[in-house]
């Protein structure tokens, strides 16, 4: 399918998806670079492990309610002043947390900072649904995650070299110093693509359209089957990032330094797996890499808690199927986000801000959750994969009955059409 017809002022610059992923990638930083420094900011904060790693899934609410916020406020005031706001908010709590002496501050903070987190990157997903549609949006994610990649890969490794360097603080000056500047990427380079005339179009209308705009998002029960199969899929990625510190650090005994070397190989996968997807889609239709794709990470899944059942404390049971698990993220992740966002052409940034809002608050909560399970054993954490793996399955083959075609919207003839 290729992309939609545009006006002029809206063609997509050169460089469009290399700011769109330095502008993401402020996610991966935010939450894996200070992955190495949990054990030490617990010592610093006087305080355990487990109570540190809930930072973590509060910053995973905290973005899930910045994206639902943000992205209708996008759609009405436009892409980059919402995404100038949500920077503000991250570049204000960054400062704040440098100065916390109390892991309930911390945790609140986090809160607060992933809120500004969300408000910046909600756009990303709604910029690319206002240029391209179908193949052509999957293929511009695909390659924004690709370039986005990159964070999590040096993101712990950037950690580490902090902690050392500086303390733990020093990790929260990189992730602001990074914030500003995205902040003069988001005034100076990305494009605006919410027209004047529909800005003050939506701006005319009642705030409750907001709430009409996410009930057309709920209402579509097929949208909804690839909403629950991603945030399924992405759940098991939160539960392994929620509880890699303890995996890693103190299950397997690995040093603080030589955990960005286990925690990049999984990054690896998933960057090979996306430039798989980009290669498929020129064989197939997104929907059907979907499915493939949930399948194969239920069969990692599967291995990762046979490996976990036969209680061999052996690190390779566990990364090789983990591996296949997080890089099964890089061939669902765009394909979920494109079939969904094509239900709807005029509230992209609604609809994109509940599609990553979900996938987040499921993130958070599963992790939470997981993490109140703390047994010593990894038991509960591949229990839980498979359990997200199932269930990613059963939404994709009987909710969003991935075989029949999705009905679009054609704005200009108010008809629907099937692709």
């Amino acid at each position: 399918m290729s992309s939609i017809a545009i006006p002029a002022e809206k063609t997509p610059p050169r460089w469009l998806a290399v700011w769109l992923a330095a502008l993401v990638a402020l996610t991966p930083f935010s939450i894996d670079s200070y992955l190495p420094a949990i054990p030490a900011m617990a010592a610093a904060l006087d305080t355990e492990v487990a109570r540190v790693q809930h930072s973590v899934s509060s910053f995973l609410l905290g973005f899930a309610i910045g994206q639902l916020c943000g992205g209708p406020l996008s759609d009405r005031w436009g892409r980059r002043w919402v995404g100038t706001i949500g920077i503000g908010i991250y570049i204000v709590t960054s400062v704040l947390v440098l100065f916390a002496d109390h892991v309930d501050q911390l945790i609140l903070l986090r809160f607060l900072q992933a809120i500004g987190g969300g408000f910046a990157t909600v756009i990303c997903a709604a910029i690319v649904r206002d240029l391209y549609s179908g193949r052509e949006a999957a293929r511009t994610i695909s390659m924004i995650s690709t370039m986005m990649l990159v964070a999590p890969l040096i993101a712990p490794v950037i950690g580490s070299l902090l902690l050392a360097a500086g303390g733990w603080q020093s990790i929260f000056v990189f992730l602001m110093v990074y914030a500003t500047a995205m902040l003069v990427l988001v005034r100076l380079l990305l494009p605006e693509t919410v027209s004047r005339f529909s800005r003050a179009r939506r701006q005319r209308t009642p705030m409750k359209s907001l709430v009409k705009s996410y009930s057309q998002v709920v209402g579509n029960r097929r949208a909804l089957g690839f909403l629950a199969a991603q945030a399924c899929v992405s759940g098991s990625m939160f539960i392994y990032i929620t509880t890699a510190p303890f995996v890693f650090i103190q299950y397997f005994e690995v040093p603080a330094t030589h955990f960005p070397l286990y925690f990049g190989t999984c990054v690896l996968g998933l960057i090979c797996m996306v430039q798989v997807n980009i290669r498929l889609l020129n064989l197939f239709e997104p929907r059907n890499i979907l499915l493939a794709g949930i399948t194969l990470q239920l069969l990692g899944c599967g291995l990762l808690l046979l490996g976990t059942l036969t209680g061999v404390k052996e690190i390779v049971l566990w990364m090789v199927p983990l591996v296949l698990v997080m890089g099964c993220i890089g061939i669902t992740g765009p394909n979920a986000a494109a079939c969904f966002l094509e239900f709807f052409p005029r509230i992209s940034g609604s609809a994109n801000a509940l599609y990553g809002a979900t996938i987040f608050i499921t993130g958070g909560v599963l992790g939470g959750i997981v993490n109140g399970l703390h047994t010593g054993t990894l038991v509960p954490i591949a229990a839980a994969m498979l359990g997200c793996a199932v269930v990613a399955l059963l939404s994709a083959v009987f909710i969003a009955r991935a075989r029949e075609p999705i009905e679009v919207e054609v704005p200009v003839t108010r008809r629907f059409i099937p692709r």
